[in-house]
């Protein structure tokens, strides 16, 4: 395996960073808080809700968690955010793994096997922007509605946006920004692979091929 110095500035290497970043935040969105509760008569405590469980936050005092139950005990809108981000964690890496082979800078497949990796990585790397971007923006709708319900008086608490809910959203965009990278890539490679003599000389496509015989 040999890496090409050139290929350092290749599209489908920006994208596989993109996709690497976006796999980190999905992490992120997957572990942090998702929404946050709190009130004006408590200003210096609040609740804060993940997919896998719930914290009391104190300022300046300890922090107190509690991890869910069950699967089933989480709100059906938090039950599915927790599958579909986990889904799209786990399509991301997959395209990492398909994605990293088939870079410019790394000479250990033919053009054609890079192709095929690289619209298949940046596929998937469109799904699982897709599947993290439904979840977070579902949860943060709700979490609107609740902030801004007037049948509520001003100081019951309210519902807002966590920090899970931004990470996810940044996370979307990067899955799908590196997604249209790689498979502009892939077909920028099939229509402009130059065919080769076999001298090696490379020659436009559809030009005769001069063949020696040998006496």
């Amino acid at each position: 395996m040999q890496l090409d110095v050139v290929g350092v500035f290749s599209p489908d290497l920006w994208g596989f960073l993109l996709l690497l970043g976006a796999s980190l935040l999905s992490l992120t969105s997957l572990l942090a808080p998702w929404l946050s509760l709190a009130s004006d008569l408590l200003p210096a405590e609040r609740f804060d809700l993940s997919l896998w469980g719930g914290c009391v936050v104190h300022d300046g005092g300890p922090l107190q968690c509690r991890p869910h139950p069950g699967l089933l005990a989480l709100p059906p809108h938090l039950l599915w955010a927790r599958v579909l981000t986990g889904a799209s964690l786990g399509f991301s890496l997959l395209a990492l793994l398909l994605t990293a082979p088939g870079l410019q800078v790394v000479h250990s497949w033919g053009s054609h096997q890079k192709r095929v990796l690289l619209g298949v990585g940046g596929a998937l790397s469109l799904v699982a922007g897709l599947l993290v971007l439904v979840p977070v923006s579902h949860v943060a709708r709700l979490a609107s509605l609740s902030r801004f319900d007037p049948s509520l008086p001003p100081v019951a608490p309210r519902w807002e946006k966590g920090g899970a809910l931004y990470s996810g959203w940044a996370a979307a965009g990067m899955h799908l920004g590196a997604g249209a990278l790689l498979i502009a890539t892939c077909y920028r490679q099939r229509g402009g692979a130059p065919e080769t003599d076999p001298r090696g000389a490379p020659h436009p496509p559809g030009a005769p091929v001069r063949r020696t015989e040998r006496v």
